[in-house]
């Protein structure tokens, strides 16, 4: 049987811990929440792992670290209100729930929807909001959002989803270098003054479930 308190020790102290991820809050909440909580019991033995897990869908679940690494490079604020694309099964929506006051988590999957929902309820964190919606529309009937994090490795980013932050706020996303070799960046917008900068963070690679010879995914028409 496995021992996951020991393996969540493992991961804080193997990954966490040898300096890239300094943020001691972020660390003490992926301590507190147990991962294997929210998988199907196929995927627990995983749940602490270096490793992005693919589902049994087009969908790929980032591996623990990869989620911290975004969420300290987010530098969230606990008034903030969030938007996550790309709830899953509901464990990255778990942790931010802990950071910020409101989370709102979009999930087009219906099945894992329902999955993350009945997760959140059991987990009994009461400040997330599971949507059943298509991410590159986001919602904006709940913004705006100071922070919209992406964990969608194949979302367009379109000016819809954009104007759903509030002037000041971040898009957080990961960004195609090369299709074959499924390299990726994490990337980032900042919406200034109505306008969109974006700038490319560090590698953090996520594969991808489309084929595409380009790397623009950016629509904004």
């Amino acid at each position: 049987m496995a021992n996951y308190t020991v393996m969540k020790k493992n991961m804080i102290l193997g990954q966490f811990l040898p300096g890239l991820i300094k943020d001691e809050k972020i660390i003490n909440f992926y301590n507190e929440i147990s991962r294997e909580n929210f998988l199907p019991d196929s995927l627990k033995p995983l749940a602490y792992s270096d490793l992005n897990i693919r589902t049994n869908i087009k969908r790929c679940l980032p591996s623990p670290f990869n989620s911290a690494k975004i969420f300290q490079e987010a530098n969230l604020q606990s008034k903030e209100i969030i938007l996550l694309i790309g709830a899953n099964y509901g464990y990255e929506a778990a942790i931010l729930s802990k950071i910020v006051d409101t989370v709102i988590a979009l999930e087009e999957d219906k099945e894992m929807k329902n999955i993350a929902e009945e997760n959140i309820k059991k987990n009994a964190l009461e400040n997330i909001v599971i949507i059943n919606s298509m991410h590159e529309k986001g919602n904006k009937k709940l913004g705006p959002y100071d922070t919209i994090i992406s964990l969608d490795p194949d979302i367009e980013i379109k000016t819809v989803l954009l104007d759903q932050l509030v002037d000041g706020g971040k898009l957080f996303f990961f960004e195609k270098q090369n299709y074959k070799i499924q390299e990726s960046k994490l990337s980032v917008f900042f919406k200034v003054n109505k306008k969109y900068i974006k700038q490319k963070l560090f590698d953090l690679n996520m594969p991808s479930f489309i084929n595409n010879t380009t790397n623009d995914r950016f629509d904004f028409s």
